[in-house]
Formats: C-alpha cells, structure tokens, sequence
C-alpha cells in the first residue's frame, strides 16, 4: 500500500467519523423547533464572543514566545501571524496538520529547528493545555458536583495518561546531560547503524525544543497563559448561552469546554465536525437542556469559532505570501 493511499484511507476514515457523529446528531431531530431556537437567539451577545476567542489567540502567541525564547527571540507579531495560519490549517487540512504548519512556519520564517519548534508544540498541546483543563474540570466537579457519563469517564483518564506520558518526556528531554546520552544509545542500538546518526541528531533538535522547561520564568509564563487561554475561552461559550436565553450556571460553559476539548482528541474531519457538535450536546444534557435547543448552540458555537479563525489565518496566509497548498505539502513533508 503506497503512502498516499494510506492517507487517503485515513482522511476517508476521519471522515466517516464525522458523518457518524452528524448522522446520530440529526436522527429523529425535529428539524422546525432546532430552527425556531436559531432563529430566536440573540446574535449580538456574539460580539463579545468572538472578542474573547480572539484574546485567546493573543494569549497563545504570548505563551509561544516564553517557550521559543531560549531558541531565539522572535517579535510577536510573527508569532501571532503564524499561530493563527495553524489553528486555521487545522480548521481545513486533514490530520490536524495545522500543528506541523506552525513548525514548519517558524522554521521557514525564522529559521528555527523544525524539530525543536515541533517540540514546542508538542509540549504546549500535550503537556499544558490537557493538564490545565483536568485541573479546570477539577474545580467544576468540586464547585458544581455533576454526574459523570462513561464517555466523559473515559475521556478523562485517556487525557490524564496522555498528559503524564507527554509530561514525563517533556521532564526528561530538558533535562538531558551525559546520563540520557547513555539511555539514548542503548535505544538506538534497536536501530540500523546507518540510521542512528539521523534518529539521533533529530532527538537532540527535538530536545532543544524543552529548553524552556528548565527556566522557571518561562514555565510559570507559560502556565499563567495556559490557564489564561482556557479562562477566557470557557467565559467565552457563556455568551453563546445567553444567546440562547439560559441562564445556566457559569459552570456549564467550563464544562462544554473540558468535554468539547476531550472529544476533538478522536480523529474526525477537519474542523472537528460532529464531535464537537456531540460534546456540546453532551454536556448540556446534564443541564437537562433539550436535544434540539442544545444542537441550534452547538451549531452556533462551532460555526463562531471556525469562521473566526479560519478568515482571520487566511488573511494572514495572504499576508505572509503563503498559499495552502503550499504550507499543506510542506506541512505533510515535515510530519
């Protein structure tokens, strides 16, 4: 089987996931009364939605600057610029290559290890961002005691064992000396001779990407706009709610973000299409809103977050001079 047909399978099946979730979503909806709760939302309290998801990607961009820092100091406009070209990818290429398009972007424009840049991303998407929204779900279910369903159950212990394994390499490759030098050969060694100076010069570049991880400063940083991120984001799916008239508790709109975020995690098309739609439809049902009522936000909610995100990369793509068939390929090259 070629490579191409093997991702072409994926795609396919990332796809079928998606259409699975929108088929069991839409069965037996009554499609009048999820148009009457569209129709009757009110649109204005998505101004102040859509500022926050925007603040949000200025809090990543800050974030990416305390870990890229022991690299090189890169303005934050080019980080800005790039992280919003990533998370737009993600939005319309396949295999979340949105991440391996940011990579690739600080490498080309700034000359940055792609592997280090690589690790970087990995760290923050891996370690930080699943940590902080555990420890955020931790203080919904202690503030507001909710009866766990078994998918948000084992949503939640994939996550933590996710976040641990990320955790402890992340540990392990900023702090490497003579000791991991030692570990390291005895697993290339597993390897053929003529391919462990390739492995291993890529593992050290990776590495380099850790730095940051043994200044304190720039993990406190990174903490702080980690945990500012997912603030801001939960708070901003409250105002998607009072579009809708609920008055739920504050609460609720953490826990949409901490399902929502655990759900994506599946393989679907890009987007995240019908399992984010399935998240938002779970977690409001513990609120005991209605299937329909719950659809029309998720609809809303979605379609708020990927139009932004997607105009706004896409200016910057043209911005930068870049084309997305270009940074795709590059992108599927790198990954």
């Amino acid at each position: 089987m070629t490579e191409r047909t093997k991702k072409l399978l994926m795609q396919l099946a990332g796809l079928a996931i998606s259409v699975g979730f929108l088929i069991y979503l839409f069965y037996k909806v009554d499609f009048r009364a999820l148009g009457g709760a569209l129709k009757g939302a009110n649109y204005w309290w998505l101004i102040p939605n859509i500022i926050l998801i925007m603040v949000t990607m200025v809090f990543r961009a800050f974030r990416w600057d305390h870990m890229v820092r022991p690299i090189k100091k890169i303005s934050f406009s080019r980080l800005f610029s790039i992280t919003m070209i990533g998370f737009m990818a993600n939005n319309v290429l396949p295999f979340r290559l949105g991440e391996f398009v940011r990579a690739y972007s600080l490498s080309e424009r700034e000359h940055v290890s792609k592997s280090a840049s690589l690790a970087t991303i990995f760290v923050e998407r891996i370690v930080f961002d699943l940590l902080a929204l555990l420890i955020i779900f931790g203080i919904v279910l202690v503030i507001s005691p909710l009866q766990m369903m078994p998918e948000i159950k084992m949503g939640a212990i994939v996550t933590i064992i996710t976040a641990m394994v990320g955790l402890v390499l992340a540990i392990y490759l900023s702090s490497r000396g003579e000791r991991e030098s030692h570990v390291l050969k005895a697993i290339l060694k597993i390897f053929p001779a003529r391919s462990r100076p390739t492995i291993e010069a890529v593992v050290a570049r990776f590495a380099t990407g850790m730095d940051f991880m043994r200044d304190w400063r720039c993990v406190f940083w990174t903490t702080f706009h980690t945990f500012m991120i997912w603030i801001i984001m939960g708070l901003s799916n409250y105002f998607v709610l009072l579009a809708f008239g609920w008055h739920l508790p504050l609460t609720a709109s953490f826990v949409i973000l901490v399902v929502v975020s655990i759900l994506i995690m599946v393989p679907a098309s890009p987007g995240f299409v019908g399992v984010y739609h399935y998240g938002t439809l779970l977690s409001l049902g513990i609120y005991g809103i209605g299937k329909e009522e719950a659809l029309s936000c998720a609809l809303v909610m979605h379609a708020t977050q990927y139009l932004v995100i997607t105009l706004v990369g896409f200016y910057y793509l043209r911005r930068e001079h870049l084309s997305l068939k270009q940074i795709e390929e590059k992108a599927e090259g790198h990954g």
